[in-house]
């Protein structure tokens, strides 16, 4: 076997190597499949703003009238799906032991899971990009002390009405913690309904009395809109698809129409959004949400796609990419600004992303595997301590 072959082979198994460890054993494929599909869209839009921000490119094109800067700044959806994701996930332990007989949920092992599960990659770059951030801009580390406390807690947002200076995408996770403390309470609220379409009709009722909570005290603006409080919804649409996974999706038949649906769903949430938050574009984006998540499932060509074991390892390791991914785009752009293809626009954004995209998911992939997979064992913490005891007796011997 000759070096490229060894290569090639290795490359094979990386898949493998990226794949996840889930607290329940099986793996939901199509998740990871949805995790690719919300975390490329955020890559592209904050690379896309550092490079119109820093290029020194003359472009023909006023950016700011292009189709391509209008689709790359529709990036954050992938929040509001990684959003709808989490509802599902948190949701599906609780709705399995209510709605079908399962194994209980024990509370403090929920919550000591979340501890054990995210906090030691988490703590690990924030402390990193600290120490970067204060070098770099000539600072003190006692200066910004507080904010690094309060990013490690999850408490930024709320302590200073701002996205931490050192990695300010890690708002929304503030906002995914806040949601595992709400989670068992909206659980036992929704899933002790044993009727099924009572149930339902429960779920749409609340998001809707959220939504037009949210509409008249406008959470989704200023302050409010760090927290849960601007974005319960989506996390309830998760409760409902998970409803539906648990009861409805035992037989699951592939079908063209749902392919159709998927890609309608997810060309109209692009369209439909609008930043003046009017009620009915919203509702329109949370339905386009359900669509899509909901037909991922039940589409062929889609489905077939998003549970390829490539899309599948690269949207298992997302919580690593989404915590480094913009200090490496601020690094990135500092470097290329001066590159320049032609006077084209959208031709420069898209060698820009060409050599972005690869970059980040590689040094993704090493981080993930160090800092975030060994994580996902949940008996990590008795091993260690195991470990550490071992470590003692041998010590004491000698």
């Amino acid at each position: 076997m000759n070096a490229v072959e060894r290569i090639f082979r290795q490359l094979n198994k990386l898949p493998e190597k990226l794949t996840r460890i889930t607290s329940g054993g099986k793996l939901i494929r199509e998740i990871d499949g949805l995790r690719f599909m919300a975390i490329i869209p955020v890559l592209v839009q904050h690379l896309n703003e550092r490079f119109l921000r820093n290029t020194t490119v003359t472009f023909a094109e006023d950016p700011a009238n292009s189709v391509i800067n209008f689709l790359a700044a529709r990036g954050f959806l992938g929040v509001y799906l990684f959003f709808v994701i989490s509802g599902f996930i948190l949701a599906l332990p609780f709705a399995t032991h209510r709605l079908k007989g399962g194994r209980e949920v024990n509370y403090r092992a929920y919550y000591w899971r979340r501890v054990t599960r995210l906090e030691p990659p988490y703590i690990v770059w924030m402390t990193i990009f600290y120490i970067i951030f204060v070098f770099i801009n000539g600072t003190s580390f006692a200066a910004y002390l507080p904010n690094y406390l309060a990013g490690i807690t999850y408490t930024h947002s709320l302590i200073f009405g701002e996205w931490s200076p050192f990695n300010p995408p890690t708002w929304t996770l503030e906002i995914e913690v806040q949601f595992y403390l709400l989670a068992p309470l909206l659980a036992l609220l929704f899933f002790s309904i044993r009727n099924k379409v009572v149930r339902r009709i429960a779920n749409i009722g609340i998001l809707l009395l959220m939504m037009g909570l949210q509409q008249y005290g406008e959470t989704f603006r200023g302050l409010p809109s760090l927290t849960i409080l601007g974005h319960i919804h989506y996390f309830i649409v998760g409760f409902l698809l998970a409803d539906l996974f648990i009861c409805d999706w035992h037989i699951r038949k592939k079908r063209i129409a749902y392919d159709v649906l998927a890609v309608g769903a997810f060309a109209c949430l692009i369209v439909v959004w609008s930043w003046n938050f009017e009620f009915l574009s919203r509702i329109l984006v949370i339905s386009c949400l359900f669509l899509f998540f909901y037909s991922v499932f039940r589409a062929k060509y889609v489905n077939t796609f998003l549970t390829n074991r490539w899309i599948t390892s690269i949207g298992g390791m997302c919580y690593t990419i989404y915590l480094i991914h913009l200090p490496l785009a601020e690094l990135f752009i500092r470097i290329t600004k001066h590159f320049q293809i032609s006077n084209s626009y959208g031709l420069n954004l898209l060698v820009q992303l060409l050599l972005y995209i690869p970059v980040v998911l590689v040094i993704s992939a090493f981080s993930y595997l160090i800092f975030e997979k060994p994580f996902m064992n949940k008996y990590w913490p008795n091993e260690l301590k195991l470990f550490l005891k071992r470590k003692l007796k041998t010590q004491q011997s000698i």
